[in-house]
């Protein structure tokens, strides 16, 4: 699974990282793109958000590439495998566990979708503060965050 943030300090967007954040994001998509399997929600949540900080244009950033390339693949097993994950009506979804119910509403989507794949619950992060915030309640509930900028104290972007 791939925080938003990711794409964004892919394409340059996040002013408060260093070079070697983007760097790390920009080699982390590349590889996904060539070698991975991206993890998205079947009812589009991720990808829309995606959407709002990418361009289908697949430029100028590699953000935008991996977004294109994600859009382009998005039927192909091989590249996107995706998941139901089930909205509990009170905002959130089933599949969030009862300890991360206060954790960022903004990314439920990221945690249920997560633990509907329920193969390899891991959360990659570049500048989100709030992967790093929630970390001990994450461990406990089986999910692992992968920080790709470790010495960025960064704020809410997604």
């Amino acid at each position: 699974m791939i925080d938003t943030n990711v794409l964004i300090v892919a394409n340059g967007k996040a002013h408060h990282v260093g070079s070697a954040c983007v760097e790390s994001a920009i080699a982390l998509l590349e590889h996904t793109e060539s070698r991975g399997i991206v993890v998205l929600d079947s009812s589009w949540l991720i990808f829309e958000e995606y959407e709002r900080y990418c361009s289908f244009k697949g430029q100028p950033g590699v953000g935008d590439r991996f977004f294109l390339h994600l859009h382009h693949r998005q039927a192909d097993r091989r590249h996107v495998h995706r998941v139901d994950i089930t909205p509990d009506g009170r905002g959130s979804f089933e599949e969030v566990p009862e300890g991360l119910r206060a954790f960022d509403p903004s990314d439920h989507k990221f945690v249920a979708t997560v633990v509907a794949d329920g193969r390899q619950a891991v959360v990659v992060n570049c500048a989100d503060s709030d992967w790093r915030e929630a970390e001990q309640e994450l461990k406990q509930n089986g999910i692992t965050v992968v920080e790709l900028c470790g010495d960025c104290r960064a704020s809410r972007d997604r």
